[in-house]
């Protein structure tokens, strides 16, 4: 009785989280649910206090003026994050130069060591490309919501979460999260072309894999 009851609840509670996470049939998952509304809905990030592997500070408002990506890692990560950093490094030497790229630590564990051991294995350097982590609990959580980035300790010192490259505009606003393995932006004319897919992680194998189950689209976002 206990295990049917059991069965019950875990299927209304998928049938619900299915639900949401179509955002009203939108989207098929709540990852593309997510990008969805930042595209549809853009956002001032909180003007977090950073720290590179220097130990120097700066603000996230510092970066304005001018478009930025930003993507969300730490250091030991062992698998989306390479590719986030490896599309980054790229990034580094296709995009325009007043575009700046912003490595952001959500781990506390990642001291300026970790972040220079990041920093060093893609060849980030600054002022271009800036590895740093948040100086406090309350700012970290406060970006990570306003930018709807799920982060869960997997239990064995790492961390599951999305993944994704966020773009930020002049003003300083979020304006779009696309996929790192959808290719690179194009700013041509000031836009970005966002196609969006989904990533998806096998916990059978273990490995990330790309499903594009939705493609929303070629969008056209104006980046300043």
């Amino acid at each position: 009785m206990r295990a049917a009851v059991t069965a019950v609840a875990t299927a209304a509670l998928g049938a619900a989280v299915l639900w949401w996470g179509t955002d009203g049939g939108r989207a098929f998952t709540s990852e593309a649910a997510r990008r969805l509304d930042i595209a549809t809905t853009p956002r001032q990030l909180p003007d977090t206090a950073l720290t590179d592997r220097t130990g120097a500070s700066f603000r996230l408002s510092d970066y304005r003026g001018a478009p930025a990506v930003l993507e969300f890692i730490y250091a030991t990560c062992p698998d989306i994050c390479l590719v986030l950093g490896s599309t980054f490094e790229r990034l580094a030497t296709t995009l325009p130069p007043n575009t700046a790229l912003l490595s952001i630590s959500f781990d506390p564990a990642d001291d300026t060591e970790r972040l220079g051991w990041f920093a060093d294995r893609y060849g980030a350097t600054p002022p271009r490309w800036r590895v740093a982590g948040v100086a406090g609990d309350a700012e970290r959580e406060a970006l990570l919501a306003t930018a709807e980035v799920v982060v869960i300790p997997d239990g064995m010192g790492g961390y599951a979460h999305n993944a994704g490259l966020y773009l930020l505009d002049a003003d300083g606003r979020l304006t779009a999260v696309f996929n790192p393995e959808d290719g690179e932006p194009n700013f041509d004319s000031s836009r970005l072309i966002f196609p969006d897919f989904v990533w998806r992680r096998s916990t059978k194998q273990g490995v990330l894999y790309r499903e594009a189950v939705d493609f929303v689209g070629s969008l056209l976002w104006h980046v300043v």
